[in-house]
């Protein structure tokens, strides 16, 4: 069996369609418009050549920005950018829950107290996890304004905690 007896590459629209030699016509959609079809092993070659992953890219972890020298931009710019990533995955996390807890609701109707009291817990600690690193920031918070704010919140909790002894 010959290459273009074979399923083959529409070199125009980019389908696949099987070719008919003697009628020098292929098949499928987009019928007459490729002037000729394209062998398999040189469609494996080249897709092999260019892979594309549709799930996520891994960054590798960056040190913090507490971590970073004194002048070293660099440093700054990367643990910015971690902390971006990292706001918005905790803004994926938040959302997620407040998805599953919205779905608890609609399915139980009536009984959803009783029956999405797991739900409901699992978004208040996380969206109070959420609001204590990141609320109060606005849209333009950044690394160092977050890093501020946990070390005002640490201070504040050492100062009640000698308060209490």
């Amino acid at each position: 069996m010959s290459w273009t007896q074979e399923w083959s590459h529409c070199c125009c629209l980019g389908r696949w369609h099987r070719a008919v030699p003697a009628l020098g016509l292929s098949l499928g959609a987009g019928a007459g418009v490729c002037d000729r079809a394209v062998p398999a092993e040189l469609i494996e070659r080249w897709q092999s050549k260019k892979k594309f992953y549709y799930y996520h890219q891994k960054f590798p972890r960056v040190p913090d920005l507490s971590e970073c020298l004194e002048g070293d931009y660099l440093c700054y710019y990367e643990a910015e950018a971690q902390w971006r990533r990292d706001r918005m995955v905790d803004q994926e996390i938040v959302e997620i829950v407040r998805e599953r807890m919205a779905a608890c609701k609609q399915r139980e109707g009536p009984n959803q107290f009783q029956n999405c009291a797991k739900e409901m817990e699992l978004l208040a600690q996380v969206t109070k996890a959420y609001q204590d690193r990141y609320g109060e920031l606005g849209y333009h918070g950044n690394a160092r304004t977050c890093l501020m704010k946990q070390k005002h919140r640490m201070m504040e909790e050492r100062k009640a905690a000698q308060e209490n002894q």
